[in-house]
């Protein structure tokens, strides 16, 4: 794949990975921050990519792993609840998404990465079992216990 290639198709996923990556951090910058450095990290190792169909796939998975590893790193530094009152006022996000949000963000990491690559990044079940390289099951099972943990983390606040 040459340079031109990988740049084309990246425009074409880089709403769904800025979807991603903010639905890990509640901050543009930070969304942007991360997509541009799992795009970065997936240029010096576009050789590695085998099969061409999956690079979308496997750009997500980077961008997944970025997040992941950055946000980690930012949990240590300080609480949640000050990078989110750091980070609101560059969008000014409604009460009702900034409840969901923060209860999506207290989930087990193997539920969050479903459920963001699901309703955040508009992946279907085959698409992100694919990614997650987990069976269909897996997923269906994981999106189900995901939503009733939500529900039920979004009425005990109410």
């Amino acid at each position: 794949m040459n340079d031109e290639v990988f740049f084309e198709r990246v425009e074409q996923i880089r709403k769904k990975m800025f979807a991603i990556a903010f639905s890990y951090f509640k901050s543009e910058s930070m969304a942007i921050d991360m997509v541009d450095e799992a795009v970065y990290k997936g240029f010096l190792k576009k050789r590695s990519l085998r099969q061409e169909e999956f690079f979308e796939t496997w750009l997500i998975r980077i961008l997944m792993n970025t997040c992941a590893t950055h946000y980690k790193k930012e949990s240590r530094h300080r609480s949640y609840e000050e990078f989110v009152v750091e980070h609101s006022s560059e969008l000014e996000l409604n009460t009702q998404k900034l409840e969901l949000m923060d209860a999506v963000s207290r989930l087990p990491e193997d539920l969050r990465k479903i459920i963001t690559i699901k309703y955040f990044g508009g992946y279907t079940n085959q698409e992100i079992a694919s990614t997650l390289k987990i069976p269909m099951g897996t997923v269906a099972s994981r999106i189900r216990r995901a939503l009733e943990l939500l529900r039920t983390d979004l009425e005990e606040k109410k």
